[in-house]
């Protein structure tokens, strides 16, 4: 059963690296930082989650230290285009937004010297530069729903009285969603964090709330950037179907 949870959280990875050259190649052809930015999230995050996993697969019972600091450094340094991207999307000319992005990139950067000047990178509560580094991560997170969702609420509006197309404001939305399952991963983070405090077996609990998070995470930016034609159509008639406020 354990197994089936590591497995998920691998699919998770490959999902991400698809997205990644989706992400990357879209990129290419507008010549947008916003893409970019998110590309080279899900690559590193992507390649993250397969290297991490992959011991338990293989039969092995951990990487050696050095392959473990750099798998985590992976995470880290992918998370810095991330908040890049949050700010460049919904706030790129306010000055508090540039010093959250700092103080974000700062918790994670020292958490995770610190961690690795110390040799000790796995997440464990009574590691303080874990949380640190934690911080730095589920901050982005809680900031990428909270922009999507303000936004939503001005798109739906708009999109009612056929001032903005229906399948934007549901892209809105499906940003929002992304972001609330990225926190609901980022605390199964800490969940899998006190089974490793508690000197227990990695909970297959938490890794399949991790693994499926990230893959409802992807999931939701594919239909976002990549949707398919049945179901921008089917958002878009619902969205004709739908009385307008006059109507109601």
């Amino acid at each position: 059963m354990e197994e089936n949870a590591y497995i998920t959280a691998i699919a998770a990875g490959t999902f991400y690296l698809i997205a990644s050259y989706r992400l990357l190649r879209l990129s290419r052809r507008t010549r947008e930082r916003p893409e970019l930015l998110l590309g080279l999230y899900f690559a590193l995050s992507g390649l993250y989650y397969l290297v991490y996993n992959s011991p338990s697969l293989l039969g092995i019972d951990q990487w050696p230290l050095p392959i473990g600091i750099a798998i985590e450094w992976t995470y880290t340094i992918g998370v810095l285009p991330y908040l890049f991207f949050i700010r460049a999307v919904f706030r790129r000319d306010d000055a508090w937004a540039g010093w959250l992005v700092g103080a974000c990139s700062a918790f994670m950067l020292v958490g995770m010297t610190e961690a690795t000047a110390t040799g000790r990178v796995e997440p464990v509560l009574d590691n303080p530069w874990f949380f640190m580094e934690w911080l730095g991560y589920t901050i982005p997170c809680i900031w990428m729903g909270c922009e999507a969702m303000l936004c939503r609420q001005g798109a739906k509006k708009r999109a009612r009285i056929g001032l903005c197309p229906a399948i934007v404001a549901n892209r809105y939305l499906l940003l929002a969603l992304f972001g609330g399952f990225q926190v609901l991963a980022c605390f199964a983070d800490l969940y899998w964090a006190h089974d490793k405090a508690g000197g227990e077996a990695v909970s297959m609990i938490s890794d399949a709330l991790l693994g499926g998070a990230e893959i409802a995470s992807v999931t939701l930016l594919w239909l976002a950037f990549f949707p398919p034609r049945s179901y921008e159509n089917w958002i878009t008639e619902r969205a004709v179907i739908l009385p307008t406020p006059m109507e109601e």
